[in-house]
């Protein structure tokens, strides 16, 4: 008998809409605002909540919900270890996911480093030539090479490093599986989307002095940040 269903797991990263003010008026124009620098990119995309306030408003998480679908995006679930935004999520229908990176980090920082004689090396994927228009590249755990261009309307993803010796136009996202440390290297940047590990601006977002010339993008204190590796 064909199968009926197949279970697999999340290719890219979800979206987490980190939330700062109390102020649900305000949440949903700044949230109006960013979608109307990309509404094609934000329709259909699913995210996940996380407040870095404690909302008054018990309504709060069931109007944010009401507006993200009103914008065509699909909120999935909550990140939080607060039980009263446990409640409301559950009542609205949505997951619960925990706080996964912080804890990771304190798990990783407990263990003992293990020793072994097993060869570890992980080739990166290579690409040849230019990444088109319509075309996505997914480098499943490992690197990505792309030895061309990433063209508008193109996407590549890796859940390592990605490195581009042509110019970024379309959309990358490095560490897609949460390695928060993975990079992004490119000739030149002028990118639809640049994202690490979940985090990620829109062209619009990023500064025009570093649109020209080899860049490096980093994840660092919850930021993505634009570097020039060559320069000391």
């Amino acid at each position: 008998m064909s199968k009926i269903i197949e279970l697999k797991g999340s290719i890219l990263s979800l979206t987490v809409l980190r939330v700062h003010s109390a102020d649900i008026e305000q949440t949903k124009s700044a949230i109006a605002d960013k979608i109307d620098q990309a509404p094609d990119f934000f329709a259909g995309i699913p995210v996940v909540i996380e407040f870095k306030i404690q909302p008054e408003d018990p309504m709060f998480l069931a109007l944010l919900v009401e507006f993200l679908h009103q914008k065509q995006m699909i909120p999935i679930g909550v990140r939080t270890e607060d039980q009263s935004i446990q409640e409301q999520a559950s009542y609205a229908g949505l997951a619960v996911f925990p706080e996964e990176v912080k804890k990771r980090k304190k798990e990783k920082n407990s263990e003992s480093p293990v020793e072994s004689d097993e060869p570890k090396a992980t080739t990166a994927m290579v690409v040849q030539g230019t990444v088109r228009s319509g075309q996505q590249i997914y480098a499943k755990g490992r690197d990505l090479m792309v030895m061309g261009s990433v063209n508008p309307g193109a996407e590549v993803v890796a859940d390592g490093h990605v490195h581009v010796f042509g110019k970024i136009l379309g959309k990358v996202f490095a560490g897609s599986s949460g390695m928060t440390d993975a990079r992004i290297f490119a000739k030149e940047l002028n990118p639809e989307l640049v994202c690490i590990s979940g985090l990620y601006l829109l062209a619009e977002d990023i500064g025009a002095e570093y649109k020209k010339g080899f860049i490096e993008v980093l994840l660092r204190d919850d930021k993505l940040v634009f570097q020039r590796p060559l320069e000391d």
